[in-house]
């Protein structure tokens, strides 16, 4: 199992309200609310969300949202979609928008048509500049959306059996639906994060964030990078940590560019390997630079 991120709790106007200080108090860093649901009157906003966002912000929690679809047609998901941006709007999320895909409603309509719903809700998602990932429980995601179509996606998944039973990448475990945290009242359901979510948020200007200037580099000719010993020196597609592409063996790999100065903690390199232009990081422990 990965290591874990943060840990924190998700929430809705069914834990009434809260005490975010003590929330805080007792460890938890991130709390994921309920926006935006349906019931019989149509699509509405979650009465308690915006007291739980000013609170968990002022208790210094990292915050995202999700909002409950019932979606059984693109219109649908629209509205759906349309009063979530609308209350969203103004607002700073450190952690992802989630489509909560759970309702066997929706499912009935077969894995062909739910995976294309849980496409469109997300892309729309991303288009409206929210960082969007989806929610479900495990059995959902085996066996009811095609989630190798989704994989762009991060996924925060629900299982409560003391182990995830998807076979898949999950960025996101919501390990309980019967926790208790101190400063809310009754069952809450909590969860472990296994990603920092922030720095692509911020580069890319989504949930509220302006875009990040690009890093820059400057080209190193003459410069390889030397890989050695037994610790893992990984590569990535983009300037992204999260976006691992493998792993470099030990050897010599030739450099394009180094970043001026540090960019999210890291000096990064451009390094060709395999006829492919990759991203890595310039570690010590790990890999040092050369020059032919």
């Amino acid at each position: 199992m990965a290591e874990i991120f943060e840990t924190g709790l998700d929430v809705s106007r069914y834990q009434g309200g809260i005490d975010w200080n003590a929330v805080a108090r007792s460890g938890r860093q991130f709390v994921i609310i309920r926006a935006v649901s349906s019931n019989n009157a149509g699509v509405y906003v979650d009465p308690y969300f915006e007291r739980n966002y000013a609170g968990a912000k002022a208790a210094g929690l990292r915050v995202g949202a999700y909002y409950f679809t019932y979606a059984q047609t693109n219109a649908y998901a629209d509205r759906e979609i349309d009063l979530l941006c609308q209350v969203l709007r103004g607002k700073k999320f450190e952690y992802p928008i989630f489509v909560d895909m759970e309702a066997e409603s929706v499912a009935a309509l077969g894995r062909e048509r739910t995976t294309e719903l849980a496409g469109y809700a997300l892309e729309r998602l991303r288009r409206e500049k929210f960082y969007a990932g989806l929610y479900t429980y495990a059995a959902f995601a085996r066996n009811r959306i095609d989630m190798h179509r989704l994989s762009a996606y991060p996924l925060y998944i629900a299982d409560y059996t003391g182990s995830v039973q998807y076979p898949g990448a999950y960025q996101m475990w919501q390990y309980t639906g019967t926790g208790r945290v101190p400063g809310v009242s009754g069952n809450v359901c909590l969860d472990y994060s296994y990603r920092d979510f922030l720095p692509e948020i911020r580069q890319c200007g989504f949930n509220g964030y302006e875009a990040q200037a690009p890093m820059p580099m400057t080209p190193v000719p003459g410069l390889e990078l030397e890989v050695y010993g037994s610790v893992n020196c990984q590569y990535f597609h983009t300037p992204d940590v999260y976006d691992v592409a493998g792993t470099l063996m030990p050897g010599r790999y030739p450099v394009l560019a180094q970043s001026v100065g540090c960019y999210n903690g890291f000096t990064w390199l451009t390094v060709r390997h395999q006829g492919q232009i990759y991203w890595t990081t310039l570690l010590s422990d790990r890999c040092f630079l050369l020059r032919l």
